[in-house]
């Protein structure tokens, strides 16, 4: 886990924080981008007190912009000359000073490869948590809202998760099916579980009652090896109602 560092006028504070205190959005990025301006999204308790710098002499910070709650700060960062490479982004206040470093990634040099689905596939569209249950260990895991598991109910959820995907890979292949497509897996920790996953609290976590990012990764990998696809579904018009954003609404 990332952490910060507090410095004062008698050096290093004894003591450190945990990232989740001041969270970034994205939490990393790429060099080499067409699009060469980044924007971060920093929250914290009040944030907008404090002035961003970086370390990196490639990055600079073309503008700031402070919005109607106090505990946001945007970042606007010219990345044209960037590479990549992990850097310092601190935040001072006085004598307070906060450092949190930043990943700028090398890109997938295959990335032009990449195809999107057309109407020649067999596109399969899968539930996850109604899917298979390939991993109960994950059924019940602490999550920050009550939810429940219960294959009688309706509007529970089933336990369903990336693993029984997975391992069904050769059996959606066997039907013919060329990309699939799964009904959004990023978290969403809503009171009653939202099992369809159209309520994202955390655009850049997989729910953990599907498994890991890297779980997500690994089934990508697992269908590509069969040459399958794999539709990501991406919520960007709304959020979950317990999303950190609907709580402390930026502006």
């Amino acid at each position: 886990m990332e952490m910060m560092q507090f410095i004062g006028q008698d050096g290093p504070s004894n003591s450190s924080i945990k990232a989740e205190t001041a969270h970034i959005e994205p939490a990393f990025w790429w060099s080499g981008m067409e699009e060469t301006e980044l924007q971060l999204m920093v929250s914290r308790k009040d944030i907008a007190g404090y002035t961003p710098s970086v370390s990196s002499k490639d990055v600079v910070i073309k503008e700031t912009v402070r919005l109607t709650s106090p505990n946001y700060l945007l970042i606007y960062l010219d990345i044209a000359n960037s590479r990549p490479e992990t850097f310092e982004l601190s935040f001072t206040k006085g004598e307070q000073k906060i450092t949190i470093p930043y990943e700028l990634k090398a890109r997938n040099p295959k990335r032009k490869q990449i195809k999107g689905f057309d109407s020649s596939d067999v596109l399969y569209l899968i539930m996850p948590d109604r899917f298979a249950n390939g991993d109960p260990s994950n059924d019940h895991i602490p999550m920050r809202m009550p939810y429940k598991v219960d294959r009688k109910d309706p509007n529970a959820r089933h336990g369903g998760d990336l693993k029984g995907i997975s391992d069904r890979i050769g059996y959606l292949n066997d039907l013919g099916v060329t990309a699939i497509w799964l009904n959004p897996v990023l978290e969403n920790d809503m009171e009653g579980g939202s099992y369809h996953g159209y309520a994202t609290t955390d655009y850049y976590r997989v729910d953990p009652r599907f498994g890991s990012n890297e779980e997500y990764a690994g089934l990508i990998a697992d269908a590509h090896s069969k040459g399958m696809k794999v539709v990501m579904d991406m919520i960007f018009n709304h959020c979950g109602s317990d999303h950190p954003w609907m709580k402390d609404v930026p502006s």
